[in-house]
């Protein structure tokens, strides 16, 4: 096969794959002589791949045969770049055909060397296994989250200042619908592909859950980063072809930059992710930094969310609960309380939930905060049932909890474990609700109807499809959002609002709630209204549960006034 090969070109070849070699010890090693038309790989290549030899002609076998179909017009062009000049390294990741495993994940990183006209001699580089099951997306071939929080410890450990931008990507959902996954898997390759192609060296590209990508930057300033992120999101707004098909996408991202080790990558990831629903739920897409507007004090945020994740990590230490009292909207009598959670500590003092959960509601860690909470709550609603056996206890559960596949099964066993009731409990839900999918949740909210467990959505009127949610899902009761009950003492426009959400609420759900009254005007206004129960400061503020029992009983506010 090497017969008709130029002693001299071998000779040269044969030089620069051993310095190829020793700087790549443990990688697959490849190295094609451009005008001597010959490529050589290392023997563990030929074994793994089944290759003719370790000396190819290039005319015998062409290596994108081995590359899968989906990633092969990635590799083409990006050696048609090498070739012509418009690019000198590279570095993809795309799947190889193996002769025992099928196809598996590879990285390859090289150049490009050119002679005395510039034109290319020799391409070659490493190519190393990334592992498809840990470390790899098998679908657009990225690093994958478990990769970007190792790449970024690592970083961080060495001192690095690092920022991360995470890109979401809108509107999938309905193109897998339209076209179905595997067009929807075409549209998320041709994403990564741009992704990399925008950012080439400056960053490495990480497919993270769903259709969301993050671009993790050493050098990059915040400032370079928004702008990179200002291109992606023109790019996606014009579309990306498939088929002759042009797909309009929109993205939301969130940026979090980093200069101190002692802060854990799986923080810096549940940080980003929040920035980023920020962006998507209240900024429009536009870009939410971590580091600016978001969170004025980040670096103090990042460590505080650290201790918090320790916290929950060894058994939800420093977690306290406390309730605040539901009132019937037109006795004022107390029926029930909504639990919430705090957490206490000798460095940081209280920390209310609002400071915390946005950021762990989608954190792996939530699920054991999230058991406590209801186990807890739970606990201290039989307490309550002692004195008043109709008490009603309100608890918050979130998107990750509702989507985890075995929610309603923990829900009973925890109800059986503790012995309350079903029928005195309801659920309120919290953050990403409406995202989930409505056959899925439209199936729990069965599932728990059929036990006489009460659900209640929060924030009713906030949002662009609360509305549409209560039409779409048999829910119980809703609670408006509390931003709705500011100015309502004066007749105007504010009061119309909460009136006609109120009407709109009712017709829809058996209960309605409205939180935030703070004073006896606003209670007098909104018991005018088609209004269940009352919340707020006015009746008390959340209190511990050995203050519910010692304090309150069902008629406490009946000559409150």
């Amino acid at each position: 096969m090497i017969s008709n090969m130029d002693p001299l070109q071998k000779q040269m070849l044969d030089d620069v794959f051993d310095a190829f070699t020793m700087l790549s010890s443990g990688s697959i090693v490849s190295l094609m002589h451009v005008e001597g038309g010959f490529t050589r790989y290392t023997a563990s290549a030929v074994e793994l791949f089944g290759l003719p030899g370790e000396y190819v002609p290039n005319g015998v076998m062409d290596w994108s045969d081995w590359i899968h179909p989906e990633d092969r017009r990635r590799y083409l062009d990006v050696m048609n770049a090498l070739l012509e000049g418009r690019a000198q390294t590279y570095d993809l990741t795309y799947r190889v055909r193996t002769v025992s495993q099928g196809y598996v994940a590879f990285r390859a990183v090289g150049a490009v060397l050119r002679g005395s006209e510039g034109k290319p001699s020799l391409i070659g580089g490493a190519t190393f296994n990334d592992s498809m099951t840990d470390n790899t997306d098998p679908v657009t071939v990225l690093p994958n989250k478990n990769a970007y929080l190792r790449d970024l410890k690592a970083m961080m450990d060495e001192g690095k200042p690092t920022v991360s931008l995470q890109v979401g990507i809108s509107g999938l959902s309905e193109v897998n619908r339209t076209h179905g996954y595997s067009y929807g898997n075409r549209l998320l390759q041709e994403t990564a592909w741009m992704l990399q192609e925008t950012v080439e060296k400056r960053a490495r590209v990480y497919r993270m859950e769903g259709a969301s990508f993050v671009l993790l930057f050493e050098t990059a300033s915040r400032e370079e980063t928004a702008a990179i992120y200002d291109h992606i999101r023109y790019i996606l707004q014009r579309g990306i072809e498939i088929n002759g098909i042009r797909n309009i996408l929109l993205a939301n991202a969130g940026l979090v930059s980093t200069y101190d080790a002692g802060t854990g990558a799986d923080t810096v990831c549940s940080c980003l992710d929040c920035a980023c629903r920020e962006s998507r739920q209240h900024n429009h897409g536009e870009l939410v930094d971590f580091n600016g507007g978001y969170q004025q004090d980040s670096m103090k945020t990042l460590r505080l969310m650290n201790a918090i994740r320790d916290s929950v990590l060894d058994g939800c230490r420093g977690f306290q609960m406390e309730y605040e009292p539901v009132v019937a909207a037109d006795t004022g009598w107390m029926n029930g309380a909504q639990a919430s959670v705090f957490w206490e500590d000798a460095v940081y003092g209280r920390v209310q939930a609002s400071a915390f959960l946005p950021i762990l509601e989608r954190d792996f860690v939530f699920e054991e905060l999230g058991e406590f909470i209801l186990r807890q709550s739970m606990s201290d609603g039989v307490r309550f049932l002692e004195k008043d056996p109709d008490f009603l206890l309100c608890v918050d559960v979130y998107r990750m909890q509702l989507e985890s596949g075995y929610f309603v099964d923990g829900l009973l066993r925890l109800l059986q474990e503790t012995g309350f009731p079903a029928r005195q409990l309801s659920l309120n839900l919290m953050g990403d609700y409406r995202s989930i999918d409505p056959e899925q949740i439209a199936k729990i909210i069965a599932q728990l109807h059929s036990h006489g467990i009460v659900v209640i959505i929060a924030d009713f009127g906030s949002g662009s499809d609360s509305i549409g949610f209560v039409k779409r899902i048999p829910v119980d009761a809703v609670s408006l959002d509390v931003r709705f009950v500011g100015g309502i003492e004066q007749p105007g426009r504010d009061r119309n609002i909460l009136k006609h959400l109120t009407e709109l609420a009712a017709d829809c759900v058996r209960y309605v709630n409205i939180g935030g009254i703070s004073t006896a005007e606003m209670r007098e206004v909104v018991r005018a209204f088609p209004v269940t129960t009352l919340q707020g400061s006015y009746f008390s503020p959340p209190v511990t549960a050995q203050q519910v029992l010692e304090r309150y009983h069902r008629d406490v506010f009946l000559d409150r006034e």
